[in-house]
């Protein structure tokens, strides 16, 4: 069906070209194409983790790797198309392109291809037959576009374009919602969860743009509707339970969305093009609704109230949400080492929402109990939200010492956020909670860099920034606690202030010869304030250091080296707890890189490359008997060689060696894989 389409396209393409440009004194068309009647590839081992790490099917693909096509009329018009179709892979993709200067342009365009992901949950080394189970489903995303784009742009006519877009995604991916695995009295979320997915986005847009008086004018007219089909499903694990004492939870979601946008802009220059100005106005109007399902059913079927059920019948949600954005900029080049931008940002913001929760509680919540079919609870919940916020930004480049770029960017952002939200209980009428909360954010980023080029040989980069998000709540009112410590609204506020450093130099010492040293810093500090608690403090650091290497030993050939070293941890709170306290979390990685080229003779090249990670961060987390930490080592080989038969025509073949190997107490799925392929090109 996906190859009829882009047939579809090029014979409509070719009746367009025909009936638009004519057949004029057409010139020969130039044709490239490049055929892959073989790629094999065998996996010994876990086949849904070699999918997700290297984004290939296993077993045999064939197919057109890459055609071009390029056609031309005498009177201007061109034609021209690429696509590609390796048929097993389902990676597909076209695109045509018909154009005439003077008149307009059309373009179809369509792509598809797989991301696949891997089925198994996660592994607790104490656990036996219940460490790291796969979800006996194969889990595959088909993610695809199909579009088209036309224009008008003729001279003394504002330039008008219409595009329209649809974008889809089917199948299933994992999720990280873990069930509960329990062996003998331990429980552990490790258990496999996964979501079918079904969803079609479709896209129209309208634009007009012209030159008015020096001034270069925009409209811009959008509409969006996103329609979602998911069920997510979790699995419960029991060595201690029969069969309809295993628990699955299945949840439905249906979300819809509708959004409606108007642009209006302007931009124009002024004092002999020394400044630039533009602005424009934003609004933009999204309606979100949702029907929501969870059903909790055993092994064989069987809807259950289990501990704390979670069965939801007909819940729903709908939100309206409103923007009105006004934004300015201008950048002025008054000096010849000095150029200054101001940015400036205003935006409304309103959202009106609700929501109906209902449940199927009877006839208990103690567990293993049949539910009625009735609803006996819903909370019913409704929210109102304004918002106002402003913007600054400004930018300075300087070009005035010899050898040296200097620049400077500093940007700002205020908050006031006002929220009502209130819930009542539908089997009493008694409201559950209720809050009005006015929220003050602001945040700011500031970065500083440069790059130096004291001689040709040498050459330095370096910036600093600095990122600072500050939230601070003020409960106005919230529903008394009573005799409990529950409370509706319990955050004081929240900051995060994050440090980055990046630093190069690159070095070109002889003319065969480039190296380069790249080192990366992340440091972000995390600090929450809840109402009657102190304050608690989480860090997350990050080095990253990278050398790279490229020599021309011989013109013939080229040799290519990196190394890269990272050490990430994060450290929380719970570090320093009175009792089972979580050490901090490393996540060291450790990549290899090497290739080479060689031309062997002038119609015969050999090419080889090599890549290693490894991973060592389990061990600190042995003794608190927690599932977490990263422990593999992963290697990618491929070797190719590439043989001109003829001017025209050339023959390729790889093989590719790919073996992934995770510590047994940290994770599952090793695996061997091998590719052979072979491909041949040729142009017309």
């Amino acid at each position: 069906m996906r190859a009829k389409i882009i047939g579809l396209l090029s014979a409509g393409a070719m009746w367009v070209l025909l009936s638009w440009g004519g057949p004029a004194q057409a010139g020969d068309p130039e044709v490239g194409i490049s055929v892959l009647p073989l790629r094999y590839i065998s996996v010994d081992g876990d086949r849904p983790k070699f999918r997700e790490h290297q984004w290939m099917r296993d077993r045999y693909v064939f197919g057109v790797e890459d055609f071009e096509f390029n056609y031309g009329l005498a009177d201007g018009t061109q034609l021209s198309s690429e696509a590609h179709a390796l048929i097993d892979q389902n990676d597909l993709g076209g695109e045509i392109t018909l154009k005439k200067e003077g008149l307009g342009f059309l373009t179809f365009d369509y792509n598809e291809f797989s991301k696949y992901f891997d089925n198994t949950g996660g592994v607790y080394y104490r656990f036996g037959t219940l460490s790291g189970q796969d979800a006996d489903k194969d889990l595959e995303l088909e993610i695809g576009h199909f579009g088209f784009k036309t224009g008008l742009r003729k001279e003394d006519v504002p330039e008008i374009t219409f595009t329209y877009e649809r974008e889809f995604k089917d199948g299933a991916k994992s999720r990280l919602t873990w069930a509960g695995v329990k062996e003998g009295s331990t429980t552990r979320f490790i258990g496999p969860s996964w979501q079918d997915f079904d969803e079609r986005v479709d896209m129209l847009e309208l634009e007009v743009a012209d030159d008015f008086r020096g001034a270069r004018l925009t409209g811009k007219q959008h509409v969006e509707f996103v329609r979602t089909e998911s069920t997510r499903v979790e699995k419960s694990l029991s060595t201690t339970t029969t069969a309809s004492d295993k628990k699955i939870r299945r949840q439905l979601q249906s979300p819809e969305s509708d959004l409606y946008t108007t642009f209006l802009g302007a931009e124009r220059w002024f004092w002999d093009r020394k400044l630039f100005t533009s602005g424009g106005y934003q609004f933009a109007y999204l309606n979100f609704t949702e029907l929501e399902d969870i059903f909790e059913t055993n092994e064989n079927g069987v809807i259950t109230n289990f501990s704390n059920p979670k069965q939801k019948r007909d819940a729903t949600a709908d939100n309206d949400y409103f923007t009105h954005t006004w934004v300015g900029n201008a950048v002025l080049y008054e000096w010849e080492d000095v150029a200054v931008g101001l940015k400036l940002k205003s935006e409304l913001v309103s959202r009106d929402s609700n929501s109906r929760y209902p449940e199927d509680s009877n006839p208990n919540s103690s567990g293993g109990s049949t539910p009625d079919g009735f609803v006996e609870e819903a909370e019913i919940s409704t929210n109102d939200s304004t918002a106002v916020r402003w913007g600054e930004g400004l930018n300075i480049h300087y070009t005035g010492i010899p050898y040296t770029a200097l620049y400077s960017e500093l940007e700002l952002e205020q908050s006031r956020i006002k929220l009502e939200e209130q819930s009542v209980s539908y089997a009493t009428g008694a409201v559950s909670f209720e809050r009005d909360t006015i929220t003050d954010a602001d945040r700011g980023t500031v970065t500083v860099g440069g790059r130096v080029t004291p001689v040709h040989y040498v050459d330095l980069t370096t910036h600093y920034r600095h990122r600072r998000d500050n939230q601070d709540y003020d409960d106005l009112f919230e529903t008394d606690p009573g005799s409990t410590a529950a409370r509706s609204a319990f955050m004081d506020g929240m900051s995060i202030d994050t440090d980055e450093i990046m630093a190069r130099v690159s070095l070109r010492p002889v003319r065969k010869v480039r190296t380069s040293f790249r080192y990366q810093l992340q440091d972000k500090d995390y600090l929450t304030r809840a109402e009657s608690e102190p304050r608690r403090k989480s860090e997350f650091t990050s080095h990253t250091y990278t050398y790279d290497l490229t020599i021309h030993v011989l013109r013939e050939l080229m040799l290519m080296g990196s190394f890269s070293h990272q050490t990430a941890a994060t450290v929380t709170p719970a570090r320093l707890a009175a009792s089972g306290q979580v050490p901090v979390f490393n996540a060291d990685v450790n990549t290899w890189l090497v290739g080479a080229d060689y031309m062997m003779r002038p119609n015969l090249t050999l090419d080889a490359s090599a890549q290693y990670s490894e991973a060592d961060n389990f061990n600190d987390f042995t003794s608190t008997g927690l599932p977490l930490g990263a422990d593999f080592g992963q290697i990618d080989l491929t070797c190719g060689l590439r043989c001109e038969l003829a001017q025209d025509t050339s023959v390729r073949a790889e093989y590719g060696y790919y073996h992934y190997q995770p510590g047994s107490q940290a994770e599952i799925g090793k695996y061997k894989a091998h590719l052979v392929s072979l491909a041949v090109s040729k142009t017309f």
